[in-house]
C-alpha cells in the first residue's frame, strides 16, 4: 500500500497541516519513527490491516505506541484510524518522507551492490547521480550478492541497472533470440 492514492493524499494533507503549524521538521522525524516502527513490526501491521479489529481499537493502539509524537501527528494518527485508513500508514509515512525531502531540495538514491560500497564505487555512483538530478542526494546502500557485480541505482522513479546479472540476462536473451531465428 506504499504507493497508493490514499497514502499520497494523506501525506500531502499532513504536509499542508505541518506547514500551517510550522512543524514540518518535527512531523518528518515523527513519521520516520512511525515508518521504522511499522517496518519492524509485522504484528502491528497485521493489527492495522485487520478488518476484524475496530477503528477505535486501532486508534488506541496507535496512541499507545506513538504517545511521544508531536500533537500534529497524534491528531493525524487518530484521524487515520477513525477513517479506517490505518493499513495505509506505512505508505503515508514513506510518502511524507519523500515530500519532505522534495521540500528541502533533497532526494534519496538507493544503490544496490554485490559487495559493500567502496569509496571508488561510491564516486562512480555519485557521478552518475549528478547526470540525473540537480538535487542534494542522500545515498542509501544495500548489498545483494545476486547481482554478481556492478550496481543498480534507483533515483525516484528512475532505475539504472549496471549489474553483471543484468548484463548476463541481456546476453542470454540475445542468444536465445538468435537460436529462435536460426
Amino acid at each position: 500500500m506504499k504507493g497508493s492514492r490514499v497514502a499520497i493524499r494523506y501525506a500531502k494533507a499532513l504536509l499542508a497541516t505541518a506547514q500551517e503549524q510550522q512543524a514540518v521538521d518535527q512531523v518528518a522525524d515523527d513519521m520516520e519513527s512511525v515508518y521504522t516502527t511499522l517496518e519492524n513490526s509485522q504484528e502491528l501491521k497485521a493489527v492495522l490491516a485487520s478488518p476484524v479489529i475496530s477503528a477505535e481499537l486501532k486508534g488506541d493502539t496507535l496512541k499507545a505506541i506513538f504517545g511521544k509524537v508531536s500533537p500534529v501527528v497524534k491528531t493525524f494518527l487518530a484521524l487515520v484510524a477513525e477513517n479506517n485508513r490505518a493499513n495505509h500508514l506505512d505508505g503515508v509515512a514513506l510518502k511524507y518522507k519523500q515530500l519532505y525531502q522534495e521540500l528541502q531540495g533533497k532526494q534519496e538514491a538507493e544503490v544496490t551492490t554485490a559487495v559493500p560500497l567502496t569509496p571508488a564505487l561510491e564516486k562512480v555512483v555519485m557521478e552518475k547521480i549528478k547526470t540525473l538530478t540537480d538535487k542534494k542526494v542522500e545515498l542509501v546502500s544495500t548489498v545483494d550478492q545476486d547481482i554478481i557485480g556492478g550496481f543498480i541505482l534507483r533515483l525516484g522513479d528512475q532505475q539504472f541497472d549496471a549489474s553483471v546479472a543484468n548484463q548476463l540476462q541481456s546476453l542470454e536473451h540475445k542468444l536465445s533470440n538468435r537460436k529462435a531465428l536460426a
